[in-house]
């Protein structure tokens, strides 16, 4: 008898333990239901390990844990306290998950609920931090995001993203540029397009030139990491040894860190003037060239400077010469051809490009396939405006239109009716702006411009500016904050702009009316482009029909668009000659103006060659095409930027005697 208690001993204190455990569970769930937390989660925590009870203590310790206010570990922990629960309640027997249910209202439905409130409050924690850190602890902590909660995850991802997208820290810009500039949203591509030049800028407020190699292994595909002359350059920088520095400037022709050199320099140059590094006529040599090379780009970016054009040209080829293919070079020999463009000193242009021409090889040395490469794109360049230059000079006016700008003002996108009485235009920062970007008209009385006045019922709250009105002056097309639209003239008071209800392509810019008001030439886009890139803009034209509804866009031809950027359409009175910048065809800057006709009854396929409005008109700066044409086709108005402004007037200018309407 005795050997057979023995035998069952074990059996009856397991048994008998696992009663009062269940007991005790029991105790710990009246605890709970009474809202007793402290005392149930001491129970709880005691049935962690338990064969039947784990999951039930995983479960309500997780929902005491929720009364109070987690932080962002506890959180983590208690999404993965959810995932072995639902794991551990899996393998019970379905006799066991029958008394949960019966017991504790649990079952993997229930679990699941759980689950989920944990993730989302997880998900809302972090977007109320708002922080990076945060940010990446949620996605590197967060094993497994449940199905119903990853477009919460991926929302506030975009949300963090594009709220730091103005930071000014360099580890900030360069958390989001490795991780999370893929969830930008479209609405802040503006900015994100930007992160690759203030990555550089932030850095250098940041850190010294010592650590480059911190930005290279951040961005690999960055010209920092690229650079062929990195390992060299750095100690160079990090010493700011003057003579080193001369040394490796006047060694490396190609490197694409000589900008931040040539920055370096100047900084040591001002420390150690009259020290014994300057001693070496070589070193002296090159610096003398350095500011030459900096007074020559201060005379031609001041214009209101006196200057000796024939000193300037020669000081300028001759720093050219000796340092091209040097970027600083490039830049140098691009800045006076502007300066002689304004100058219409033609013949200037065309002496200076010929001359440096032969020093810019088109090729890189064979070692380095992977530095930057402006070098191959410099002889093209040249290439592309000799031609121009060549052409005969006419001579032609190029004046602000009187009576119409303000010095404070930014004017802009001028439309004239078609018979001369009236000049539209965009407007901000001027007297009579009522908020942002207005819309003002002046009068022609007496050959003379009326002072301008906001057009009330077009202006107001946001950015609407004119772009084009039917020769009856009855219909306006506007851009307003963005999105095309018509307003029409109704019992002496124009209506409010209402959206072209126009598909088919993503993106749409500015655009122009045909005569009749039932055509309208655009810029547009088949896709928005992205985070990084901007769309590729073409010209289209689309169609309203005798229903009034406007058919699809459609793209013009080869001879009109590019694989590269068109924009700012202006369609002549007649409708058969198409103005409007490109960036494809060969010009002077980095947008010219160029003129297409049409030649027959096919919209898309049917205009010549695009030609280009030459040196008269463009210049080295992208341009903005013409917004305006006078009945006579000769007078074309058009948007200038003032000299060292970011404000705009509206000009008037003469169209060279082959560019105008109606010439073949």
């Amino acid at each position: 008898m005795m050997h057979r208690l023995a035998a069952i001993f074990p059996l009856l204190v397991f048994l008998l333990a696992g009663c009062n455990s269940s007991r005790s569970f029991k105790a710990g769930f009246q605890w709970y239901e009474k809202r007793n937390y402290p005392a149930a989660a001491e129970v709880f925590k005691n049935h962690l390990g338990h064969p039947r009870l784990a999951p039930a203590a995983r479960y309500f310790l997780t929902r005491i844990a929720l009364t109070g206010t987690p932080g962002l570990p506890e959180y983590l922990a208690l999404d993965e306290k959810m995932w072995e629960a639902d794991s551990l309640f899996r393998r019970l027997r379905p006799r066991d998950m029958r008394r949960y249910m019966q017991r504790y209202k649990l079952d993997t439905l229930a679990l699941a609920d759980l689950h989920e409130r944990v993730q989302r409050e997880l998900v809302a924690h972090v977007r109320v931090r708002g922080t990076l850190p945060a940010l990446d602890s949620l996605l590197d902590g967060l094993r497994r995001p449940l199905p119903a909660l990853q477009s919460a995850i991926d929302e506030t991802r975009s949300d963090i993203a594009a709220a730091h997208l103005d930071s000014d820290d360099y580890d900030v810009l360069s958390a989001i540029s490795r991780r999370h500039l893929a969830f930008v949203k479209p609405a802040y591509y503006a900015k994100s397009r930007r992160l690759p030049d203030r990555l550089w800028q932030t850095f250098q407020e940041k850190y010294s030139l010592c650590e480059i190699e911190r930005f290279a292994t951040d961005h690999r595909r960055s010209f920092v990491a690229l650079d062929c002359w990195r390992e060299q350059i750095r100690p160079v920088l990090c010493e700011q040894n003057l003579g080193k520095m001369l040394d490796f400037h006047a060694e490396n022709r190609w490197t694409a860190f000589e900008s931040i050199l040539l920055n370096a320099i100047s900084d040591a140059s001002e420390r150690f003037a009259g020290s014994p590094e300057l001693r070496d006529s070589i070193h002296i040599r090159h610096l003398r060239d350095l500011f030459v090379r900096n007074s020559t780009l201060n005379r031609l970016r001041n214009p209101g400077l006196p200057a000796d054009t024939t000193l300037l040209f020669h000081q300028g080829t001759d720093y050219i010469v000796r340092y091209a293919p040097r970027y600083s070079a490039f830049r140098l020999m691009e800045e006076m051809l502007q300066f002689f463009l304004e100058k219409k000193l033609y013949g200037s242009g065309i002496q200076l490009l010929s001359t440096v021409r032969p020093f810019f090889p088109d090729s890189l040395p064979a070692f380095c396939t992977t530095n930057f490469d402006y070098q191959l794109r410099v002889r093209p360049w040249i290439d592309a405006k000799l031609p121009i230059l060549q052409k005969p000079f006419e001579n032609l006016s190029k004046t602000p239109a009187p009576g119409i700008n303000t010095p404070e003002g930014d004017e802009f996108s001028p439309v004239l009716s078609a018979d001369g009485a009236l000049l539209f235009f965009g407007a901000s920062g001027r007297p009579g702006n009522l908020s942002g970007e207005d819309v003002f008209v002046s009068r022609r009385r007496d050959g003379q411009w009326s002072a301008p006045e906001p057009v009330n019922e077009l202006s107001g709250a946001g950015n609407q500016y004119p772009l084009s009105l039917t020769a009856d002056g009855r219909q306006m097309l506007l851009s307003v904050n963005g999105a095309l639209s018509i307003s029409r003239f109704i019992q002496k008071q124009w209506s409010t702009p209402v959206p072209l209800p126009i598909s088919g392509i993503p993106v749409i810019g500015k655009g122009v009316f045909s005569a009749d008001g039932n055509m309208i030439v655009l810029e547009g886009a088949y896709s928005a482009g992205d985070v990084l890139n901007g769309p590729d803009m073409d010209i289209f034209v689309v169609f309203r029909d005798a229903s009034g509804q406007w058919g699809r866009p459609l793209a013009l031809g080869a001879d009109i668009n590019t694989e590269d950027q068109e924009g700012n359409p202006f369609l002549s009175a007649d409708g058969q000659t198409l103005y409007y910048t490109s960036a494809g065809y060969p010009g002077l800057g980095k947008s010219d103006v160029f003129v297409s006709r049409h030649t027959g009854a096919h919209w898309a396929n049917d205009w010549t060659r695009a030609l280009n409005l030459g040196k008269e008109v463009n210049d080295t700066w992208p341009h903005a095409g013409i917004g305006a044409l006078a009945a006579d086709g000769l007078t074309a108005y058009f948007a200038q930027k003032q000299n060292g402004s970011e404000r705009r007037d509206i000009w008037l200018m003469t169209l060279p005697s082959e560019c105008r309407p109606g010439r073949r």
